[in-house]
């Protein structure tokens, strides 16, 4: 009998932000209009699972207006009903990259598997770091989805697929410390192309967001 990693103990926001930082420092593990894009992607991606919106033609609709009480959803959920509908999905992931990191973080926060930190450089620049409270739980996302990628006797599922496509356009994937990364990657290649329409969209309007924000920063 074969067997397979634990499902997932927390929302993909979540996972995707623990695995995008470093479990004692709580620093990012790669650049930080990465690690945003790939996190508002995720926001976007929790609302598409929970059918609360949907996407056509990489645009986004509201689907379900009404609040979950979960507070970081609930907060773009009715953002995008205060706009309306069919705003590109690539507008919502520059309007949400600027606090994203805040508000997973301030959730992972509340639900005790981070803290807070904040510190003034001598420069006067302010930084947040998320330092992991358990290294169990923390590493927990790393440790599964990259359990996943690196074995080939099952099929990515939807929400794995999206999770790994957003790790890769968030520059993460050396964060999962791979045995073998060509087959992680051939991995991650081969589940985004079996992912609905709408997933696919969302990858491809993170991975435009990506190039354009590192184009502009080049400049």
């Amino acid at each position: 009998m074969t067997n397979y990693p634990d499902p997932p103990t927390e929302r993909l926001a979540d996972e995707l932000f623990l695995i995008a930082h470093d479990d004692y420092s709580g620093k990012a593990l790669a650049a930080a209009i990465l690690v945003d894009a790939a996190l508002g992607g995720a926001l976007l991606a929790e609302l598409l699972f929970d059918g609360r919106i949907t996407l056509i033609r990489s645009a986004v609709y509201v689907a379900d207006d009404r609040a979950w009480r979960e507070p970081v959803t609930d907060r773009v959920l009715a953002e995008m009903v205060r706009r309306g509908d069919g705003h590109p999905a690539r507008s919502w992931l520059e309007f949400l990259a600027p606090r994203v990191r805040d508000h997973v973080g301030d959730r992972l926060v509340s639900a005790g598997a981070v803290r807070r930190m904040t510190a003034r450089g001598l420069n006067l620049r302010t930084t947040v770091r998320f330092p992991g409270l358990d290294p169990n739980r923390v590493a927990r996302p790393r440790v599964r989805l990259n359990a996943i990628l690196e074995r080939s006797d099952q099929p990515l599922d939807a929400r794995t697929a999206t999770l790994a496509g957003l790790v890769r356009a968030g520059g993460l994937v050396r964060a999962l410390i791979p045995s073998n990364r060509t087959i992680v990657a051939d991995r991650i290649a081969a589940g985004r192309r079996l992912l609905p329409t709408e997933l696919g969209d969302l990858l491809n309007a993170v991975d435009a967001t990506v190039a354009a924000t590192a184009l502009t920063v080049r400049r």
